[in-house]
């Protein structure tokens, strides 16, 4: 299953790659080991077996989680001595006990204890090496090279070897070496000669590297063995968490598995892990021991000199390193302020920028600096904290302080202007970039500045109300990719711009980007960006969007990089810094873990207890309903980076989707209903490759017996045996009520026959009074009909016999307000029902249009505006009043000339606050005051619409526009 077993003299261990689960001895409980000094392990298929110091050979069976012993030897102390298991064959086992071994037959279930010879003195089996079929070498403590026959379990001496205390062995194609007290020596199959190697001190244990390399466990430690050199040397271990070195540790055993992973157990200091893909990326450190000794030295800007030399800006001042020799050169000049940009112009001439000691220039001659600080003189550089040095031609640089903004230096006369991009000064610029068009991009902490001829093109900030915009205004670094597309990295993200569309992608901190504090940015050959963070290395692909995380396990120099410290040389190396020391690294060299690993379940809670059922082995789990609160604990066996392994999960016929990416390495569910569900579980490794293989577990939820087919059987059953029983019954019933009810029948009948006769009776009588009641209802409407038309009539008369026109037009307004009370009388039975408001005002303006052409000619063309659906439960004949006053007074006052420009709208919408009536014109428009305001039709109008409950509301302007809104 991959997981690791670990004997201690304090018991029994398995490693997840996260913690330990410890099996320890319980006197009380004979299913727990016997013994909790373990000598020596082997798994084989599901059982894993350990000699014990005291009591002998145990068993563990993994899937039943128990141990058990495999001799009762208390009549023979030597067996209880056990010190090693040793597989010889699919069918025998070697047990290594004091002055003994046993060969156990695990087919057979049988054994046969062979003594070794030299009993009076502890003598034991350490190694063995399966020469064929039929035989085995024995390597003893006390016996040298012992060979075992397999045909009749004897045993005898390998003449060849003299050496009395053997420890191990390893078979090398042609050759075995062979580690005892005196050191290594190999022997040769073909020719069957022994010769010494160079190791001569005591060997206790080989671990084989690759063909030709080999780890030995040697009195002085382990030591790195090459076949074809016959030399070694001496292997140092050292915690890089803890920064600690390993010194005189006495090692026990070495043991690797195939995906890269070797333990190193040792008497004191525990368990050492190596994985070859671990280290990454080779580190290097900046040490001043005549100024800071024992101290980390912070790399800031670094540039390449040669193939051996670079130039290191730390907080102590320049630095120039040797690659060869690692030692470090500090210069005078500078020297205690923090160097922070590095640059070399057209002529190798290297310039460098300090925080505080202004800008210096490399002597490569006399190997000094030349320093230009601010004085008082316009010619002189306006800010001793130099952040950016530009090149804007070969005599010419551009000097990016940090309050006394760009300085434009000639290098011929040596003097200093300022530089003004717009009229503005630009401080705080530390990053800077001239792309493939020539266009400088300037980093500050006020966003992205793109300059052409000392022009703002664009200037790029946070703004999110802008259409193309970056993560943060602190930009720290800036890089144009083989497409021209520029990518910043800023104090909160990566920010790509694509300058074909002007648009921009934002990634900001998310799962897969542990760190968006990005410091430096390079893109290496394969388009990758490179950034180092606080927390890191991240690397991201542009053409599958995802992230890779490097930290300090992989062999970087610290988890945090310092701002300005990164530098792609020619030959596509990326140099990164921070805060001790340096990493050079190749991109396409960097070999991530290859090896996905497999998830397992390790435990399940219920309520937050364990349950103890040996989860790890069973495919299928019930539970009862009412155990309703399940936790699932699972764990990656990756033994590299574990911290960085991914999990996501899923149960199906309950979740919809996988999980969100996460470190959780359990999860808890509640409620679930009764049912079968499936739990799906997959894990990333430590470089984020999934694993296309879950982990699968079946649960069954139990339900509760009144939920169980049997009952909602037997209450189906029941409730069908009911059912016909209540039938019988209520047939029974029926058939006694039948006879009461026909006689009941008959005397209804009777007497609903009876109360018919009287209803046709009564309803003959209603009839009769409706047609008089109709016939008078005509005969009224017809004559209130005409007495309204004599009115009528009578009023326009003697509007012909008046001659004031004042007079004539009150006449002429009260005829027509009659004569419109008269069409809504006619054309409505009952104000009181819904009517099609848009309709009435259609019809009944043209009715009033009509009326005012006979005394003169018409004025104005009339348009309709009207919603089909404004139907409306209101009383048509104020509404109809108002209309006739609001028309007459457009004939009267709107228009002095005919005209066909001359307009009046109706129109009328309905929405859900009510009936909005317009009637507007496009007249000469009133002063209120000048139509007289407490004349009757104003007066008239107002009073009508708050009899409907409305509101009036008149404008003058180009015109007069009256909006009447009512209730409806």
């Amino acid at each position: 299953m991959g997981y690791l077993w670990v004997g201690t003299e304090d018991g029994l261990h398995r490693f997840n790659g996260y913690e330990f689960k410890s099996y320890i001895s319980n006197p009380n409980d004979s299913t727990t080991i016997s013994d909790d000094h373990i000598r020596g392990l082997v798994t084989i298929n599901d059982t894993l077996w350990v000699a014990t110091n005291s009591k002998g050979i145990q068993g563990y069976q993994r899937s039943e989680n128990k141990f058990f012993s495999l001799f009762s030897n208390s009549n023979t102390p030597d067996l209880n001595n056990a010190y090693k298991v040793f597989e010889l064959n699919n069918e025998l086992l070697l047990f290594s006990v004091k002055n003994n071994f046993i060969l156990f037959d695990r087919k057979l279930k049988t054994h046969e204890i062979i003594r070794l010879p030299n009993e009076s003195i502890e003598n034991k089996v350490e190694d063995i090496h399966v020469v064929n079929q039929n035989n085995v070498w024995l390597a003893t403590k006390e016996s040298g090279v012992l060979v075992l026959s397999l045909r009749d379990n004897t045993i005898s001496p390998l003449p060849i070897f003299n050496s009395k205390s053997v420890s191990c062995f390893i078979d090398s194609k042609d050759v075995i070496y062979i580690g005892s007290e005196q050191g290594v020596e190999v022997y040769n199959k073909t020719l069957g000669t022994l010769n010494k190697t160079t190791i001569e001190t005591g060997v206790d244990g080989f671990y084989k590297i690759n063909d030709f390399e080999y780890y030995v466990n040697s009195e002085n430690g382990i030591l790195k063995y090459n076949s074809i050199t016959d030399r070694f040397k001496s292997v140092v271990f050292q915690n890089l968490k803890e920064n600690k070195q390993y010194t005189s540790v006495s090692f026990t055993q070495v043991l690797g598995d195939n995906k890269g992973n070797i333990w190193f157990g040792t008497q004191g200091e525990g368990l050492l892990h190596h994985n070859r893909f671990q280290n990454k990326f080779e580190s290097f450190r900046v040490e001043l021991p005549e100024l800071y000794e024992n101290q980390r030295i912070s790399v800031f800007p670094i540039q390449k000199e040669n193939d051996s030399t670079l130039w290191l800006g730390t907080y102590a001042g320049t630095v120039k390193y040797n690659l060869k020799t690692q030692e470090s050169l500090l210069y005078d000049t500078g020297k205690g302020d923090i160097t922070y940009d590095f640059f070399k112009d057209e002529y190798g001439t290297l310039w460098v920028g300090s925080i505080t000691a202004g800008l210096m220039k490399y002597d490569a001659v006399n190997d000094t600096f030349k320093q230009w600080l601010h004085e008082d003189s316009e010619t002189s550089l306006k800010d001793n904290e130099v952040l950016k040095i530009i090149p804007i031609s070969k005599d010419k640089l551009w000097i990016c302080t940090w309050s006394g903004g760009i300085n434009e230096f000639d290098i011929i006369t040596e003097t200093f202007k300022p530089v003004l991009l717009d009229g503005l000064q630009i401080d705080r610029a530390r990053s800077a970039i001239i792309d493939s068009k020539n266009h400088i991009w300037l980093g500050t902490d006020n966003g992205l500045y793109e300059i052409e001829s000392n022009n703002i093109l664009n200037h790029y900030t946070d703004n999110k109300n802008d259409s193309l915009r970056i993560t943060n205004n602190r930009v720290f670094a800036i890089s144009e990719d083989e497409q021209g597309h520029i990518w910043v990295g800023t104090s909160s993200g990566l920010t790509h711009i694509n300058t074909e569309t002007q648009k921009s992608d934002l990634y900001f901190k998310q799962k897969e980007f542990l760190n968006d504090f990005v410091y430096g940015l390079i893109i290496d050959s394969n388009n990758r960006v490179w950034m180092s963070t606080n927390f890191g290395l991240s690397v991201f692909n542009p053409e599958d969007k995802t992230f890779k995380n490097y930290t300090k396990e992989d062999g970087l120099q610290d988890n945090e990089f310092n701002g300005k410290s990164f530098f792609k040389d020619n030959n596509d190396l990326l140099y990164f810094g921070g805060i001790n020391g340096f990493n050079i690294i190749n991109p396409n060299q960097v070999v991530d873990n290859p090896y996905v690993p497999d998830v397992y379940l390790e435990s399940v809670e219920l309520f937050n207890q364990p349950i103890e059922r040996n989860e790890m082995f069973k495919d299928t789990l019930q539970f009862k309903s009412a155990e309703n609160v399940l936790t699932f604990n699972f764990s990656a066996i990756n033994y590299l980076n574990p911290n960085k392994c991914s999990y996501q999960y899923k149960l199906e016929n309950f979740d919809e989707d996988w999980s969100p990416v996460t470190k959780k390495k359990n999860v808890t569910y509640t409620n679930l209903n009764p049912g079968r569900y499936t739990l799906k579980i997959k894990v990333s490794n430590d470089v984020g490759q999934w694993n296309s293989k879950f982990k699968t577990v079946q649960l069954i939820i139990i339900p509760p017996w009144y939920l169980d087919t049997w009952f909602k059987g037997l209450v189906i059953g029941l409730f069908l045996l009911s059912g016909i029983v209540y039938y019988k019954v209520k047939t029974s019933l029926l058939k006694r009520d039948k006879v009461k009810l026909a006689a009941l029948v008959d005397s209804r009948t009777q007497d609903l026959i009876q109360k018919n006769i009287e209803l046709n009776t009564s309803h003959s009588v209603m009839l009769e009074q409706k047609n008089n009641i109709e016939f008078l209802m005509k005969e009224l409407n017809h004559r209130v009909k005409n007495n309204l038309q004599i009115i009528s009539s009578l009023l326009n008369m003697q509007a012909k016999n008046v001659e004031e026109q004042e007079v004539k037009d009150v006449l002429n307004i009260a005829k027509n307000r009659i004569l419109t009370i008269s069409y809504i009388q006619n054309d409505l039975v009952s104000n009181d029902d819904a009517v099609n408001v848009g309709v009435f005002l259609k019809n009944f303006s043209k009715k009033i249009i009509n009326l005012l052409s006979d005394q003169e000619t018409q004025k104005f063309k009339l348009i309709f505006q009207l919603e089909p659906d404004c139907i409306c439960d209101i009383n048509t004949t104020l509404l109809g009043l108002i209309l006739n006053e609001l028309i007459t007074n457009t004939y009267k006052y709107a228009f002095k000339t005919v005209s066909p420009n001359h307009i009046l709208k109706i129109s009328c919408t309905h929405s859900k606050e009510g009936l909005k009536i317009t009637v507007a014109d496009n007249g000469v428009g009133y002063s209120v005051y000048a139509i007289r305001t407490n004349t009757l039709g104003l007066d008239l109008v107002n009073t009508m619409v708050q009899q409907l409950d409305g509101t009036i509301k008149v404008s003058t302007n180009n015109g007069v526009e009256n909006v009447i809104q009512l209730p409806c």
